[in-house]
C-alpha cells in the first residue's frame, strides 16, 4: 500500500468516527434526557441507571449504525475529498500525473468495506439482540408485554389475546380462538382466561405444538367425542399432569382446559409488526414461507429483503453520484459542491423512503419498490462519475 494511499484511509476513518460519534451522541444525549423518567421507573439509584441506560444504549449502537452506516460513509468520502482539494493535495497529484479516479480509490475501498461491515451488523449481531432492540426505555425484560392484533394460522383459525408474559410464554386475562366452520360443521369461539404455547420440539410434555388453554369455555359446546379424536385441532385436556404450571393463582383459572393444536407460536402473536427489520435474512425468509403470516405482511418482508440485499449497491450509487459534485462539477467553491452533495444525498434518501411507501402500501411490487431507486440514481451516478476530470 503506498503512502498516499494509506493516507486516504486514514483521513476516511477520522472522518467516518467524527460524523459517527457527532451524530450519535448528539442523539444519545437528547434520547436520555427525554427519557430518564422511564429508566428510573425500572431502577433503584444512581448505580443502577447508569447501569441501565448503558447498556440501552450500547446495544443499540447495532441499530444506529444499521440506519447511518450509508449516510455517515456518504459523509466521511465527502469530507475526505474535500479535506484534500482545501489542501491542495488533489492538484499536486494531478500535476504527478496521478488520475482523479486513482486518488479516490481507497475512499471507494473504504466505502465497499463499510457496506460488509454493515451486512455483517445485520446479518449476525441485531438478529441477537433484536427481542433487547425492540424494547422501550422502561421495560426491563419481566414486564409483560401487549398484544396488538390478531393472527390467523394455516387452518385460518383466529388467535388473539391481550396481555403476554414472555417468561413462561403464556397470555395471560384472556385469550381467544376462533375455529373455522370446516372443523366442528360451524363456527366456534374458545374463550379462555390464560393459555401456554407448548413448542413442538418440548420434550416430556404430553401435548405439544399448540396453545394449552385454562380456564376455558367454547360456545356452542362441542361433544366430548369429538374432542376426543386422535387428529382432532381442539382436545380437551383432562389432567394436566406433566405440562407447565399456570402463572399465577391456579384457583383463579376455573373452567375447562383444552389444547388448539396450530402453527402460530408465541413470538408470532406478541412479534411487533416491524420486527422483519432485526431480523436476518434466513428469519426473513422463514416468515415469508410461514403459513400463519398475512397477505399485508409478506408483502413487507418481500420488500425487506430486497432492500437489504441492494443496500451495499445502493450505498455506492450515493457515493458515486455524490462525490463528482465535489470533485469540480458544479463551481469551485468546494462549500458550495459540498452542499450540493447534501441536497443530493436529501433527493436520494427522500426518493428512497416514498418508493418503500409505495411498496408497503401494495401500490408497486416488493421488487419494483425496491429497485427503482437503483435504476433511477444508478443511471445518474454513471453519468456523473463519467464527467469527472482526470
Amino acid at each position: 500500500m503506498r503512502i498516499l494511499d494509506r493516507q486516504r484511509f486514514w483521513a476516511f476513518g477520522k472522518a467516518y468516527l467524527t460524523c459517527y460519534i457527532s451524530f450519535v451522541g448528539l442523539w444519545i444525549v437528547l434520547d436520555a434526557f427525554s427519557n430518564v423518567d422511564e429508566f428510573t421507573k425500572r431502577t433503584v439509584g444512581f448505580g443502577q441507571l447508569m447501569s441501565a441506560m448503558g447498556r440501552y444504549y450500547l446495544v443499540r449502537q447495532a441499530e444506529y449504525f444499521d440506519k447511518l452506516g450509508g449516510v455517515i460513509s456518504m459523509m466521511a468520502a465527502i469530507f475526505t475529498v474535500t479535506w484534500m482539494q482545501r489542501a491542495n493535495e488533489q492538484l499536486a497529484m494531478l500535476a504527478a500525473g496521478v488520475s482523479t479516479h486513482r486518488m479516490i480509490r481507497p475512499v471507494v475501498v473504504s466505502s465497499i468495506l463499510v457496506s460488509f461491515l454493515s451486512i455483517a451488523n445485520q446479518e449476525l449481531i441485531i438478529p441477537r439482540y433484536a427481542e433487547e432492540l425492540q424494547k422501550s426505555h422502561a421495560d426491563d425484560g419481566t414486564s409483560t408485554i401487549a398484544v396488538l392484533s390478531s393472527q390467523y394460522d394455516s387452518r385460518t383459525l383466529m388467535f388473539s389475546g391481550k396481555e403476554a408474559d414472555r417468561a413462561a410464554r403464556t397470555m395471560l386475562k384472556r385469550f381467544f380462538v376462533t375455529v373455522p366452520v370446516q372443523v366442528f360443521g360451524s363456527i366456534r369461539e374458545i374463550e379462555g382466561k390464560q393459555a401456554t404455547y407448548i413448542p413442538l420440539e418440548a420434550t416430556r410434555i404430553p401435548l405439544r405444538g399448540g396453545w394449552l388453554v385454562r380456564g376455558a369455555k367454547i360456545s356452542p359446546p362441542v361433544p366430548d367425542e369429538e374432542l376426543a379424536k386422535p387428529d382432532s385441532i381442539v382436545v380437551k385436556v383432562a389432567d394436566q399432569k406433566g405440562f407447565p404450571p399456570p402463572v399465577g393463582d391456579p384457583g383463579a383459572l376455573e373452567g375447562d382446559v383444552y389444547f388448539v393444536r396450530t402453527s402460530l407460536s408465541f413470538e408470532a402473536m406478541t412479534r411487533k409488526t416491524n420486527w422483519h427489520q432485526y431480523g436476518s435474512m434466513t428469519d426473513l425468509v422463514g416468515g415469508l414461507v410461514d403459513p400463519s403470516t398475512d397477505r399485508t405482511e409478506r408483502n413487507n418482508i418481500e420488500l425487506t429483503i430486497h432492500s437489504r440485499a441492494l443496500r451495499p449497491f445502493l450505498a455506492l450509487t450515493l457515493m458515486f453520484m455524490s462525490l463528482p459534485l465535489v470533485l469540480g462539477g458544479y463551481g469551485r467553491n468546494m462549500f458550495i459542491n459540498l452542499g450540493f452533495a447534501l441536497g443530493n444525498s436529501a433527493l436520494f434518501y427522500g426518493a428512497g423512503i416514498f418508493c418503500q411507501y409505495l411498496g408497503g402500501e401494495a401500490v408497486l411490487s416488493p421488487a419494483l419498490a425496491a429497485w427503482l431507486p437503483l435504476f433511477i440514481f444508478g443511471a445518474l451516478a454513471t453519468h456523473r462519475w463519467g464527467q469527472i476530470r482526470t
